[in-house]
């Protein structure tokens, strides 16, 4: 009986992630604008649903690849700490911000401070992150545990 593989699909965790940055932009912008524009009934009847979905995502990447990619160095324990940090202040914000929409005591540039934030953020991940993911995901796709136990930050 062929053993079934618990190790999730990383390359197609990162591609998932990719995606889910590419879909928040567009949510970014959307909620730019209705901002800027004064829709704050309209922006209250988007927040709740954004709020969840980028909640999802950020606990996606906290169950399933930061554990795995802190583990490879000293560095990546650094770069995990420093996403763990901003994940804190993201939902910080994400629950401010959701209570000055509520109250209809949001000023547009609040949104937009906390979209660039955003968009730094999901930088940093697309360049540590995702590549790594990625890699790692190949290399355990390929049976090849030289190239997992490397990827996944092994030495010997």
């Amino acid at each position: 009986m062929p053993m079934l593989r618990a190790t999730p699909d990383f390359t197609r965790a990162a591609q998932h992630l990719r995606e889910d940055h590419v879909a928040f932009e567009t949510r970014f912008q959307d909620l730019c604008a209705r901002a800027l524009g004064g829709e704050w009934k309209d922006l209250d009847e988007v927040w709740d649903s954004f709020a969840d979905d980028l909640e999802a995502h950020l606990e996606f990447e906290e169950d399933l690849l930061f554990p795995r990619f802190s583990a490879r160095d000293s560095e990546s324990r650094e770069i995990v700490a420093r996403l763990e940090q901003e994940h804190a202040a993201i939902r910080k914000s994400l629950e401010e911000l959701g209570i000055q929409i509520q109250l209809k005591y949001i000023r547009a540039d609040a949104i937009e401070a906390f979209v660039q934030v955003m968009r730094e953020h999901a930088a940093r991940e697309n360049v540590h992150l995702y590549p790594w993911a990625t890699e790692l995901g190949r290399a355990i796709a390929s049976d090849r545990p030289d190239r997992d136990r490397d990827a996944a930050g092994g030495r010997g």
